[in-house]
């Protein structure tokens, strides 16, 4: 009876167990975060959550295989780590290194935005255990600033411009300072051209067949918000001059939007807010980059994220995670959007992976089945052969047997 009673006890502990470990994990609702693309994984640190305390939790949204938000709940991974960064949020991150499997971090406010100690980080995504790197920085090379733009070219060279920060203990202040961190000789370099109007709250977007930057938005000094029919590119990963696009049917200006790049090089502009910090009323806008023409689209959001969002596009499919919305609430949700041409969309509630519909090659497909069957064929005959070559053999210390012919 007592064997059966602590039977019983291991068999529940054990359940216990079993159910805590394959527990999913459903990250807490947060604003000015980072996500970043690394393969088929969207890695998300760091942000506000909904009691306005920092965070530092890092763990990323697995998009290698096709999933349904009404049949279960979104396939995140909470990623263990060996040490981790400050609590923070308003930072910017990018992919660089080989096959863009590193993440660089920057910035973000830790609560005292004069402090360059624990500014710059980096995490190569491929090292078991991972590790953030610290990178030294002094605090005549670069200032802590939030709500800036990262992106690495095609040298894995890092560009982090404007953003807004402190100077003193009350002052905060708008740069326009162009900061470049060179991953190969660990060096910073700045540029600063008093032509752009100091900013934060833009997007920056990497164009890797020209080696351009594009910047979009934001607001400066005062809440000005910039203006959307001028786009400026940065041409510092060749030249390091500026030039300005003059686009055209602009859509209205914003600030604290995301940009997410297609792969036919058009931006989309998603969410913001005014200059009254309400929600813009164009949601979601496109920039083809090749016309310099804005679409904009036709589809009423509604429930969407308009600022503190972070928006990742991959294999026609964007992800906008998390963010304020008009209930003011930090939002533990990420939406689906497939994307079509031109400005066209629509919210879904699943992501499905491309089908391969490359056609079948029937003969080598039958050619590889009739091979195996030979090899198998041939196997089973070696070792039915050896079976009955060993059942007559005589056992070890056996005498073998005598057949005595009798007359009959």
């Amino acid at each position: 009876m007592r064997i059966s009673k602590n039977l019983i006890l291991y068999i529940t502990f054990f359940q216990i167990i079993i159910n805590i470990s394959c527990q999913q994990y459903i990250p807490r609702g947060r604003v000015y975060h980072t996500a970043t693309l690394i393969g088929t994984r969207i890695y998300f640190l760091g942000g506000l959550n909904n009691d306005s305390l920092l965070t530092n939790d890092f763990f990323y949204l697995d998009i290698s295989k096709s999933f349904n938000k009404i049949e279960g709940p979104l396939p995140f991974v909470n990623v263990t780590l060996s040490g981790s960064i400050p609590k923070h949020y308003g930072a910017t991150t990018s992919a660089f290194g080989k096959s863009k499997s590193s993440i660089f971090f920057f910035g973000g406010d830790i609560g005292a935005l004069q402090l360059t100690i624990e500014l710059a980080y980096t995490l190569d995504t491929t090292q078991s255990p991972l590790i953030w790197k610290n990178i030294a920085v002094s605090s005549n090379e670069v200032e802590r600033r939030r709500l800036l733009s990262a992106v690495a070219d095609n040298n894995n060279k890092i560009y982090l411009f404007g953003g807004g920060g402190r100077m003193g203990d009350i002052v905060y202040m708008h740069y326009n300072i162009m900061n470049i961190f060179d991953n190969a000789t660990d060096s910073w370099t700045y540029t600063i051209d008093n032509t752009i109007i100091k900013r934060e709250g833009h997007t920056a977007t990497f164009l890797s067949d020209t080696g351009e930057i594009v910047y979009i938005g934001g607001c400066g000094d005062n809440g000005t918000l910039i203006d959307m029919t001028i786009v400026f590119r940065c041409n510092n990963t060749i030249s390091g001059t500026w030039q300005k696009w003059e686009t055209k049917n602009p859509p209205e200006q914003r600030c604290q939007h995301t940009a997410a790049l297609t792969t036919d090089n058009r931006i989309i502009v998603f969410g913001g807010i005014d200059s009254l910090e309400l929600p813009v009323e164009n949601y979601y806008v496109v920039l083809n980059t090749k016309t310099l023409e804005w679409y904009h689209g036709n589809e009423s959001i509604t429930g969407a994220p308009y600022r503190g969002h972070t928006a990742t596009f991959y294999n026609n499919y964007m992800f906008v995670a998390f963010g304020q919305g008009i209930t003011q609430q930090a939002s533990n949700d990420i939406l689906i959007y497939e994307i079509k041409d031109g400005a066209n969309f629509a919210e879904v509630d699943y992501y499905n992976i491309p089908v391969d519909n490359t056609p079948f090659n029937y003969d080598l497909i039958m050619g590889i089945t009739t091979f195996s069957i030979i090899v198998l064929g041939f196997i089973g005959l070696v070792i039915f052969m050896y079976i009955k070559q060993k059942k007559k053999k005589p056992a070890k210390g056996e005498k073998p047997k005598k057949y005595v012919m009798t007359k009959p």
